[in-house]
């Protein structure tokens, strides 16, 4: 049979157990939340720093994307605009030879189809470019596109090396996703861009 004063210490060893427990997963899920917003732009409440380059006038939408908010942008000038990643996200895809870039798009018309670089990623020397499998639709539409030689980057024309896109990954000083996909006015959509 315990004493009162053995029974009043295992409850204060149980108490601190459970509070150092709770503070450990609060740690925890502070860290992951951390990480996922460095590795994510879900666009749920703001732009994230993300850009549309010259050729379109880009504005944050805070509904109607997949789902919530979402980068969005219109022609502003003939050529082909691209919506351009933070320096957060840039700095994160740097660090992620092999794994998947992922990313949500959507634009307003699907006639009169350009062909252009989907997908950009520079150095500053060199630039890989990609091209995927198909144009985004009037709705949502989801893309994962590996970042290693297997993928079909290519690079002056020629499908990369392991050394290519780990050299440009390493000294990554640009990522462009492409946002228009119609010769001629239209509106474009990015959503959900990740590094997994």
């Amino acid at each position: 049979m315990c004493s009162k004063r053995e029974i009043l210490v295992l409850y204060k060893l149980i108490f601190i157990i459970g509070l150092f427990s709770l503070l450990s997963v609060g740690c925890s899920e502070s860290s992951i939340n951390k990480v996922f917003q460095a590795n994510v732009n879900s666009f749920d409440t703001d732009d994230q720093g993300g850009r549309v380059s010259s050729g379109g006038l880009g504005i944050y939408r805070p509904t109607g994307g997949n789902p919530d908010g979402y980068l969005s942008a219109i022609d502003a000038a003939n050529g082909v605009w691209y919506f351009i990643a933070s320096q957060t996200f840039i700095n994160e895809v740097k660090k992620r030879y092999g794994q998947t870039l992922r990313f949500d798009l959507e634009q307003s018309v699907v006639d009169n189809q350009a062909s252009k670089d989907d997908v950009i990623l520079a150095s500053g020397l060199d630039t890989l470019r990609f091209n995927t499998a198909y144009n985004p639709k009037t709705t949502w539409m989801r893309y994962a596109v590996k970042l290693d030689e297997s993928s079909g980057w290519k690079k002056n024309r020629k499908i990369v090396s392991q050394a290519d896109i780990q050299t440009v990954l390493q000294n990554l000083t640009n990522l462009r996703i492409r946002g228009e996909f119609r010769a001629g006015p239209d509106q474009g959509g990015l959503d959900n861009a990740a590094i997994y």
